[in-house]
């Protein structure tokens, strides 16, 4: 699947079809394929206060926030005329940690030192099952059922600027909001909502997905695929936290209770992709994808109840403006088979737009990746076993926000880069 930096809808990919396009199942040889891959996230994250000059840098301090081990499992068996496939995949895997003595764990409104932690994750998980049939000799058409787990974990300041912003713009509303902007010597609110597990969030839902895809065999050389994604529908995610308001003597109130994203999904998304083989030895893959971001994750709507305490029962509701952008993606890749025991693929994607508008960007939600470079090696020591070892190098552009705004007092500028090493192992019986 990340052979050809996230191309490959309308080439033999194997199992990895069924999160692909289910339609390629059919694409693989007769019989059986179980596969087994893990990849590692390795994220290098710097953001820097353009007026302080201070810069930061994410780390791992233990609390489960990187790198990131992504194991995937899948299996799918081929018939003359249908094919079958099951897997677990890790559709994301990503986040950040800053500690608790940086700039971002600091208001602007009284330079408070807070000491809280600022950090983030995200993870999602797909089990697909996936079936696909041969409609006509050039014709195959597949699809898949998923069944999907979203978890966020995060840990955020807001300025009280910035939570007087909210309020100014009709985004926030609730008791609690009305007690704490209420507070004269307000100098920040920290939210607080972190598990510390492999998988699932301090806010965490199930829910469903699914794919369609069709493969039209043009000529014996090449193939046409197009594969729809559809919008996940995952229930709330929910979780127990904290919420804690700081003043300006760095006095802290927290207030313990239940924290929900409302109709946050993972986003549908379109492809359309070209397989065509130059030689019997060589292949190239071309595919574009234009993936919906802006509906899911444009405004985020959050909402908090206190449980227990002085302010049990009062609420919070917010609508955070994280401003994603509709993105376009055009990946491009090769293949090429030196000999029966061994293949090398390659491949680049590139996307056209910035995934988070410039005023958006945020520390803690640093979602700056646009190119991808991919690069592997599979060697088949017999027959039906083939191991594959590689390696993918991300990279994006500075991202600036200018400051002033909700999601960052300070104007900030963000760079990454990370690396995300691949080895795999499939059978064939």
């Amino acid at each position: 699947m990340k052979a050809f930096a996230g191309g490959g809808v309308a080439h033999a990919t194997g199992a990895a079809a069924i999160i692909l396009n289910p339609a390629e199942l059919l694409s693989n040889k007769r019989g059986h394929e179980f596969m087994v891959q893990v990849s590692e996230i390795q994220a290098t994250i710097d953001v820097r206060n353009k007026q302080s000059h201070e810069n930061v840098h994410t780390a791992n301090l233990g609390n489960n926030r990187g790198p990131y081990d992504l194991p995937e499992i899948a299996y799918s068996y081929r018939a003359d005329k249908w094919a079958f496939g099951i897997g677990i995949f890790a559709a994301a895997g990503f986040g950040i940690e800053y500690g608790r003595d940086s700039f971002l764990s600091t208001t602007t409104t009284g330079n408070v030192a807070t000491g809280l932690e600022v950090s983030g994750r995200l993870t999602a998980l797909r089990i697909p099952i996936a079936l696909a049939w041969q409609a006509t000799p050039a014709l195959r058409l597949g699809a898949a059922l998923d069944i999907v787990n979203l978890g966020i974990n995060i840990a955020t300041l807001y300025d009280a600027k910035q939570v007087r912003m909210l309020m100014q713009q009709d985004r926030a509303s609730g008791g609690l909001v009305s007690v704490v902007g209420a507070l004269p010597t307000l100098a920040g609110v920290h939210l607080n909502f972190i598990k510390d597990h492999p998988i699932s969030g301090g806010l965490s839902g199930w829910g469903i997905g699914g794919r369609v895809g069709a493969s039209w065999q043009i000529q014996t050389e090449t193939t046409l695929s197009l594969a729809y994604e559809f919008e996940t529908q995952l229930s709330d995610l929910r979780g127990k936290g904290q919420l804690t308001a700081v003043d300006i003597l760095n006095n802290h109130i927290p207030v313990n209770g239940q924290g929900r994203f409302n109709d946050m999904q993972l986003p549908a998304a379109f492809v359309l992709g070209v397989s065509h083989k130059v030689k019997p030895n060589l292949s190239v893959v071309a595919d574009m994808r234009r993936t919906f971001w802006k509906h899911m994750l444009g405004d985020a709507r959050f909402s908090y109840q206190a449980e227990g305490g002085l302010f049990d029962g009062q609420t919070l509701n917010a609508i955070l403006p994280l401003g994603f952008n509709n993105i376009t993606s055009v990946s491009l890749g090769a293949e090429w088979s030196a000999n029966d025991s061994w293949i090398f693929r390659s491949g680049i994607s590139h996307a056209i737009q910035q995934l988070v508008k410039d005023e958006n960007f945020s520390g803690t939600f640093p979602t700056l990746t646009r190119n991808h470079f991919v690069i592997n090696a599979s060697y088949r020591f017999q027959p039906q076993h083939e191991l594959t070892l590689g390696c993918t190098y991300a990279w994006t552009p500075a991202v600036t926000n200018p400051g002033n705004n909700i999601s960052s007092i300070p104007p900030i500028k963000g760079r990454n880069y990370q690396i995300t090493p691949v080895i795999s192992y499939r059978i064939g019986f």
